[in-house]
């Protein structure tokens, strides 16, 4: 076997923050008790709350209890009186306490440490997911010029390229670009952000759309009304199915506060 010198000194690197792990031990990011590696302590990411089914057949929201013994491809009410553009969506876990702790920390903080800990999340969901979106290209939902140059990252790409690994799916970055920098969306109701999100995306590289069954990746699922606005767009184009994976989910009686 030919070892290459870049795997020796990503292997070095890794001992050296070990060692540095050892010798000045971290915070957990979500309790602040002392950890040895990582960003997250044992007992908060046992803490982080992953959906399972029963769960709607296209929006993925977990089914509530009025739902009396919901079969597998049952939909929830707002997909029956409004349904998306795309076709499917799935989130690895509840957008509250830990999960959000974990998310805000990589997306507003900058903190790249949150990447390994995000890596042995996703293992997680697609081990228990195995045929999850097979044969589908991996594309992120893209940033603004303005925002990505305020940022200084995309953290939509990067949560992408981690799922393109995982799940040994083809990766392409450059399919949609975001033509419109819209308003923030924290406080604005589903029709708010449906017309703020009108007209912010098109399509860059149409030869690689039609036909194809794409994955859209982005960090949080709110009201969906970013991932519909783009399924729309690639649909347009002639996408075939497209589906959506987020890392967090916002649930309605859920804690979702500090969107």
């Amino acid at each position: 076997m030919r070892i290459r010198p870049r795997d020796i000194g990503g292997g070095i690197l890794r001992g050296f923050r070990k060692i540095l792990d050892f010798v000045f031990p971290q915070n957990c990011i979500a309790c602040d008790d002392k950890i040895q590696e990582h960003v997250l302590c044992a007992s908060c990411r046992d803490d982080i709350g992953f959906i399972r089914q029963p769960y709607c057949f296209q929006c993925g929201v977990p089914a509530d209890i009025s739902y009396a013994f919901p079969h597998e491809e049952f939909v929830c009410g707002v997909c029956r009186q409004q349904p998306y553009q795309f076709d499917q969506a799935r989130s690895l876990g509840f957008y509250d306490t830990v999960l959000r702790t974990t998310i805000h920390h990589f997306k507003y903080r900058r903190q790249m440490g949150v990447l390994p800990e995000m890596d042995r999340l996703l293992e997680k969901y697609f081990e228990e997911n195995p045929d999850f979106c097979q044969g589908f290209t991996v594309s992120p939902v893209p940033l603004h010029f303005n925002k990505m140059k305020e940022r200084g990252f995309d953290q939509a790409f990067l949560i992408a390229r981690q799922v393109a690994k995982i799940s040994k799916l083809p990766l392409e970055g450059g399919l949609l670009r975001r033509v419109k920098a819209t308003s923030p969306q924290a406080t604005m109701t589903r029709v708010e952000r449906a017309r703020n999100i009108k007209g912010a995306f098109e399509v860059n590289r149409p030869e690689l759309v039609a036909g194809k069954n794409i994955l859209l990746v982005d960090d949080v699922f709110t009201t969906g009304a970013t991932v519909n606005e783009a399924a729309k767009v690639l649909k347009k184009k002639g996408a075939g199915k497209v589906h959506v994976f987020t890392l967090g989910r916002v649930v309605v009686g859920k804690d979702h506060s500090a969107l």
